[in-house]
């Protein structure tokens, strides 16, 4: 079974010469969201007394762009020996090829009472509400960002989480 080590260096490889809106590495981003996403497993596991693992959140959340915007598939996460959870995680945050609007993807998400997956797009949401990382003309993405935060912590809450 694969490392946190083993994901983080996957996920740099894989984003390798990525720039966030920000201008900075790609990497810092999933980072970011790889420590709060491990921060909220942590409180649902400890505190909540939730059946979750933390360090497979954290995994998954490192890796929940990988699919997305890497030529990377499930096969190569399989092969790298990432858990059958990890890569459901990833594969739940991933956009489906066909568009579709935001809102309806956090609804599909949410849909499917996925704690872990949920924490994480909770994480990736709130990183994206940073000033730094959200473009001066991004009004209605800061909207839609606090819109689907808050959809995210309702349907935490409904699995028994009871962090932020």
């Amino acid at each position: 079974m694969a490392s946190i080590f083993e994901a983080h260096s996957f996920a740099m490889i894989a984003h390798a010469g990525q720039i966030d809106k920000g201008g900075q590495p790609y990497i810092r981003h999933l980072e970011r969201v790889a420590n709060a996403a491990v921060a909220r497993a942590g409180h649902a596991k400890s505190v909540d007394r939730l059946p979750i693992e933390p360090m497979q959140v954290m995994q998954a959340a490192i890796l929940h762009d990988v699919l997305e915007d890497t030529p990377t598939t499930p096969v190569a996460l399989r092969a790298e020996g990432f858990p059958a959870p990890v890569i459901a995680m990833v594969l739940l945050l991933t956009k489906p090829l066909e568009r579709m609007p935001y809102d309806e993807r956090i609804s599909r998400l949410i849909a499917q009472h996925d704690l872990g997956a949920i924490l994480i797009k909770m994480s990736d949401t709130e990183d994206n509400l940073c000033p730094e990382r959200t473009l001066a003309d991004g009004e209605a993405l800061r909207e839609r960002y606090t819109h689907a935060f808050r959809r995210l912590n309702e349907a935490a809450a409904a699995l028994g989480y009871t962090g932020h």
